[in-house]
């Protein structure tokens, strides 16, 4: 078993800022690292479904994380996702990112029909051939779901370092979080049951959240962890009030809110809005409401 420093608190799925053209905005992406860098994070899940990953080129995917790891420099834990269709392209891009310094590769499955019989062969295949640690990527939205048994099984290969565990089964949830040990990690996912998924165990928690508006979160995780646990449930509360007021339209569109978090990254001056091509940006109706929401809340 590779160690791998320990992955704790929020740890924000990096946005991936672009330019009109869809080009990378490098400058964009290393205010944005150090911008987090600023604030209590756990660490960085970099190139997740958060961060447009499956809409970038494979050289847009390098330059992510070549950016992103030269920012960072050591100084969190960096997890870089490495999900292609292709097994090729997953194997071709940890062979060239494995000389960046970061912590461990992350891979989402992209194959929603794939059995878990094949999801087995899937993991154990990476994980064999990959010189840093790996960690499993689960969520229904994206593949099928893998299941407690499942993260059971794998969970002692000697280069599987844990699993972001992503979904709203809070039984599924208790059963992974309590397999966490010395060599194997958990965190969970969702902005909006991160108190819950602290109650449950976890000890890490992801979200694209977290890189618009890591303050909020890490608020949460804080009075948790200091015992103030009515608090932070209230913060929740707070939270989910401004995520159900903010226009389920460009989630109808695009699934992910990638527009309404870069529209909230913009405001903060941190990068420009624009997302990666298969998705719509946010129109000028939504714009005002994520200006009123965001004043209305004062999260920064």
């Amino acid at each position: 078993m590779i160690k791998t420093r320990p992955v704790k608190g929020i740890i924000p799925v990096l946005s991936t800022p672009m330019d009109s053209n869809e080009n990378i905005d490098v400058d964009g992406l290393k205010r944005l690292v150090s911008f987090l860098l600023s604030g209590k994070i756990g660490g960085l899940w970099v190139l997740g479904t958060g961060s447009e990953d499956m809409n970038l080129t494979f050289a847009k995917r390098l330059q992510v994380a070549q950016t992103a790891t030269e920012t960072n420099a050591g100084k969190v834990p960096i997890i870089l996702g490495a999900g292609f269709f292709a097994m090729e392209d997953i194997l071709t891009f940890i062979r060239e990112t494995s000389d960046l310094e970061f912590d461990a590769y992350h891979v989402m499955p992209y194959h929603p029909l794939l059995s878990l019989e094949r999801l087995d062969w899937f993991y154990r295949h990476i994980a064999d051939n990959c010189p840093k640690p790996l960690w499993m990527y689960t969520s229904a939205n994206w593949s099928r779901p893998i299941t407690a048994e499942f993260v059971a099984r794998l969970k002692d290969h000697p280069n599987i370092a844990g699993i972001k565990f992503s979904t709203r089964d809070t039984v599924a949830i208790t059963k992974v979080v309590n397999m966490a040990d010395e060599n194997f990690q958990v965190i969970t996912a969702v902005a909006s049951q991160l108190h819950t998924c602290l109650c449950l165990g976890s000890k890490g928690h992801t979200s694209s959240l977290g890189s618009c508006l890591p303050e909020i979160l890490i608020r949460i995780y804080e009075l948790f962890e200091k015992g103030e646990r009515e608090q932070s449930l209230q913060e929740q509360h707070r939270l989910n009030s401004f995520l159900e007021q903010l226009s389920k339209n460009t989630k109808k569109d695009n699934f992910l809110q990638a527009a309404d978090e870069k529209y909230i990254l913009s405001l903060r001056g941190i990068c420009k809005e624009h997302v990666s091509s298969y998705y719509r940006h946010v129109n000028k109706e939504e714009k005002k409401k994520i200006e009123d929401l965001v004043r209305e809340y004062s999260f920064f």
